[in-house]
């Protein structure tokens, strides 16, 4: 595997706080996680969150019981109104995220399980305000009297009823875009999605308020809940807070430029002039007439650049003989070949002599003013060159 795909190993730690909708009606997660990058943009993620799940409903019921028999044989009904009637349905979760992430630095995803261990649940059930009546179908009469009622003495309640649930185990899926704040802290925005794979507890049929009858004389309303199994999910928004540490890249430390490297070490170089206003290409002077250049570096295409290991090696024999002849001088000319513009093959060409100067003032030490660089412009078809003679200023 290539060795560019692993990095140092760094990790990081968020607290954050989800929000949206449940299986019963609403659900709250606050938790804080830490992940840890073994490999580049990809690692794996592990920590604690809290899910309070919850639905609350309120209403005025007015509710008739199925007819009974009183002491003399006749069919009474009771019926009952509430003003005020509150049922809350809460789970309260623990939950274990275990999950894969690819984080990068504009987004993240992750992808893995959750282990859920239901720490609460149930139901709360309140009413206040009851009103109480016996009817007789058969003389199609209204009593209010408390016998007649049926339930002795009136007064509000409340009751509590506790459900007890298995651990879950949930599919967890996450995404979000990311806004860094400094190197170290980061704001990440997303949505997250959460299905359980075995059942938990939910409410199947409405609350009711039901008459218990206790003695010939009196009875007693009691609330009653009815629940079936079911599969936990949960959709809605995450924010994040996260604090990194360490490096995603391998580091890169800074070189000490060598002052006189080998021929294969690989220089890349730009070297920028502006061209003449009006173009002027120099003359070849008289003294390199006639003359066959001393060394030829050819070049593919448009580069200007002398990178393959034959140019090299003539860069660094031209600065061997112009170490060992303090008198010698070295001329290099530049050539293009036909370009759309005149003035950009002049350019190019310029390039490719200026490079060689380049190469040999910085990196084999040789003055400037020993070398000489021209623009030849654009000659022939794949005329891609540049030309460079060795001038003795002897007499």
């Amino acid at each position: 595997m290539p060795a560019s795909l692993f990095a140092q190993p760094f990790y990081e730690i968020d607290a954050h706080y989800g929000f949206g909708a449940s299986e019963l009606s609403y659900n709250s997660v606050p938790g804080f996680a830490i992940s840890v990058y073994p490999v580049k943009n990809f690692g794996f993620s592990a920590g604690i969150e809290y899910s309070w799940r919850w639905k609350i409903k309120t209403s005025k019921p007015s509710v008739e019981n199925p007819a009974v028999v009183d002491g003399e044989g006749d069919s009474l009904v009771f019926k009952y109104s509430i003003d005020k009637y509150r049922e809350e349905l809460f789970g309260r979760i623990l939950q274990v995220p275990l999950l894969l992430k690819y984080n990068n630095d504009s987004y993240y995803t992750t992808a893995g399980v959750k282990i859920g261990m239901v720490q609460k649940a149930g139901t709360k059930i309140s009413y206040e305000g009851l009103k109480t009546e016996g009817y007789y179908p058969r003389y199609d009469l209204t009593l209010t009297g408390p016998l007649s009622q049926g339930f002795g003495k009136q007064k509000d309640r409340s009751s509590k009823t506790k459900i007890s649930s298995k651990t879950l185990t949930m599919l967890a899926l996450e995404g979000g875009v990311k806004l860094k704040l400094s190197d170290n802290f980061t704001l990440l925005a997303g949505v997250f999605a959460d299905y359980s794979f075995n059942k938990g507890f939910k409410k199947h049929l409405p609350s009711i308020i039901e008459r218990v009858e206790v003695s010939k004389d009196s009875a007693s309303l009691v609330a009653n809940s009815t629940w079936k199994s079911w599969h936990p999910w949960s959709v809605g928004a995450v924010v994040k807070f996260s604090f990194s540490s360490g490096s995603k890249e391998l580091p890169t430390p800074d070189p000490e430029p060598p002052i006189q490297p080998p021929p294969e070490t690989d220089h890349n170089i730009t070297v920028t002039s502006q061209p003449p206003s009006e173009l002027q290409i120099l003359l070849f002077p008289d003294s390199l007439l006639n003359r066959e250049a001393d060394f030829v570096f050819n070049y593919p295409e448009t580069q200007t650049i002398s990178n393959d290991s034959l140019h090299k090696v003539f860069v660094s024999q031209i600065a061997e003989i112009l170490r060992a002849n303090p008198k010698m001088q070295l001329h290099c000319f530049g050539y293009s070949e036909k370009l759309l513009s005149e003035s950009v093959a002049y350019e190019t060409a310029f390039q490719r002599a200026l490079n060689i100067r380049y190469m040999l003032t910085r990196f084999y030490g040789i003055e400037e003013s020993r070398i000489f660089t021209y623009s030849q412009g654009s000659k022939s078809q794949g005329y891609k060159r540049a030309e460079c003679y060795l001038f003795s200023t002897l007499p």
